[in-house]
């Protein structure tokens, strides 16, 4: 028999490499006479070895029979674990109608569907403001899309055959806006006098919230700090006050009194910071009244405007208001006698300071530039002083009423009453006006100081007059609203919307050029209002 001797020296192996020792190899090693053991490498690797073994064993006791048995007790042990599943019982019609009139179910559907309608409203008004500066006149923010209608919002229980008396935007949600309606023509017994609706921009037709008021609503604003609150001033002459964590009806309502107001509420507006701010209303019978918003049973303070002079005595009759941007002491009033009035709350004389004669007919909106000279990069002076006045003598009046007591500015490119005008937030040489023949105007006084740049019409030959109009924080939607309570909702394209440095500037030096106009005599007035009567 013959052995084999490995050579001497180190023998290395991978780790897939399997060596087993077989008994015959140890032992003929030990009987060598050298004493040195010798290792023989053996072929058949014993993880194969397992394999095979594992491959050829046969399960004792186990059968076809005996595995479907197991199946079958382990599925019959599932069925009895899961619990019962109760018959489905089809409600009666009396059970139907007992469950859907139940609170929690009103409550919980009316919520779904509102969230229903809010992602499907959200879809088209993406598209809606898709817009595409293909020339360079849209560019310029003078082109046919400057302005475009996108919506019109009613609602067939509150708002049908009401007319619109105020529109505000929310400032704590670019979505979110109010509509105030006088009464209805036509009511039944079950309509209340007055409403507040706050829309969605994405349901325009339904409101997500509708609030009553015992007397027709003419003025209404959402709180500045607190997204749940609103108030209203009525044609009786209360403040009321709003919660949408609360009920439809006023969770607070001032009561009549001789500090108070007893003449209908055309104006209010909330001033101050979060830790000091203050109401602010007016009544057409020429009455002021500052209210502190943690108290509003009487006032804290009340001016009734009176203005003696050698023409003799005159009491003013309130039809709109408004404060310089971060005033809270000096405001503008508007007038049924076509004059604006400089009203100071505090100070040596409270009361009225200045007044501005340029109007020849009742003046229905002022309006105060919105632009500080810090944040715009204009000049504080240029801006702060400027102020627009709408009238229905036809006519838009710019006023500098810092500088001059005479309009600077007179537009009258119009052919009916002028019931509203409002300056862009974020453009300083545009505004809106609205008027008696459903015209929505765009001003841009940097391309044209004589007509408007853009004149929209509501596509849906709606021809009514539009009492107000009001624009979003950003400045890129418009809400108009009309005589029968229909709110219409208009784009504003980008270049509108995104003003660029020049147009600061460039509307800083048209300012410094406008100088006080000549007054206009009152024959043209009556002459327009006797062919209007024709």
């Amino acid at each position: 028999a013959s052995v084999d001797i490995e050579p001497d020296g180190h023998v290395s192996y991978e780790r897939s490499c399997q060596t087993d020792l077989r008994a015959s190899d140890v032992e003929g090693a030990g009987g060598n006479a050298g004493g040195q053991g010798v290792v023989s490498k053996s072929s058949t690797s014993i993880l194969m070895k397992m394999a095979d073994r594992a491959k050829n064993r046969v399960l004792t006791g186990t059968t076809s029979a005996t595995q479907e048995e197991r199946r079958l007790k382990r599925a019959a042990e599932a069925k009895s674990s899961e619990p019962e599943r109760p018959e489905i019982k089809e409600l009666s019609a009396e059970e139907r109608q007992k469950l859907e009139g139940h609170p929690d179910y009103k409550a919980f559907f009316e919520r779904a569907t509102l969230l229903v309608e809010r992602a499907l409203g959200q879809e088209a008004w993406d598209i809606a403001l898709d817009f595409k500066n293909t020339s360079a006149e849209q560019a310029e923010g003078g082109g046919a899309d400057a302005l475009k209608h996108v919506d019109d919002y009613s609602e067939e229980k509150w708002a049908k055959g009401r007319c619109v008396t105020d529109l505000r935007f929310s400032p704590h949600r670019q979505e979110i806006f109010i509509s105030a309606y006088h009464q209805k023509t036509n009511p039944e017994l079950s309509d209340p006098d007055g409403c507040m609706l706050v829309w969605n921009l994405t349901m325009k037709n339904r409101p997500e919230v509708a609030f009553s008021a015992p007397s027709a609503v003419l003025t209404a604003i959402p709180h500045k700090f607190d997204p749940a609150l609103f108030y209203g001033g009525t044609y009786s002459g209360a403040i009321l006050l709003w919660d949408t964590r609360q009920k439809a009806g006023p969770v607070l309502k001032t009561p009549l009194s001789g500090k108070g107001h007893a003449h209908p509420v055309s104006a209010m507006e909330q001033v101050g910071t979060q830790n000091a701010t203050n109401l602010v209303t007016a009544s057409n019978d020429g009455r002021l009244c500052v209210w502190s918003l943690a108290m509003l049973n009487t006032p804290q303070e009340t001016f009734d405007l009176k203005n003696e002079s050698k023409a003799g005595r005159r009491e003013p009759s309130v039809m709109s208001f408004s404060f310089p941007e971060n005033e809270t002491n000096i405001l503008y009033v508007g007038s049924e006698d076509g004059v604006m009035w400089q009203v100071n709350l505090r100070g040596s004389k409270p009361g009225i300071a200045e007044l501005y004669e340029g109007h020849d007919g009742p003046v229905t909106g002022v309006h105060m530039h919105p632009h500080q000279g810090n944040d715009s990069g204009i000049s504080s002076d240029t801006t702060t002083d400027l102020c627009l006045t709408s009238s229905f003598d036809w006519s838009v009046k710019l006023w500098r009423v810092k500088h001059f007591q005479s309009p600077v500015l007179t537009l009258d490119a119009f052919e009916d009453y002028v019931y509203d005008v409002r300056w862009h937030p974020t453009h300083p040489a545009c505004f809106a006006s609205t008027d008696g023949e459903g015209h929505v105007d765009l001003w841009n006084l940097n391309k044209n100081i004589e007509s408007p740049v853009l004149r929209c019409e509501n596509p849906n030959n709606r021809r009514l007059a539009l009492n107000k109009c009001h624009w979003s924080i950003d400045g890129r939607k418009l809400a108009t609203g009309d005589s029968e309570g229909t709110v219409s909702v208009y784009a504003a394209d980008r270049s509108v919307a995104q003003p660029r440095s020049e147009d600061f500037v460039q509307f800083q030096e048209r300012v410094r050029q406008l100088k006080p106009t000549a007054q206009r005599s009152r024959d043209g007035y009556d002459s327009r209002l006797a062919s209007m009567a024709r």
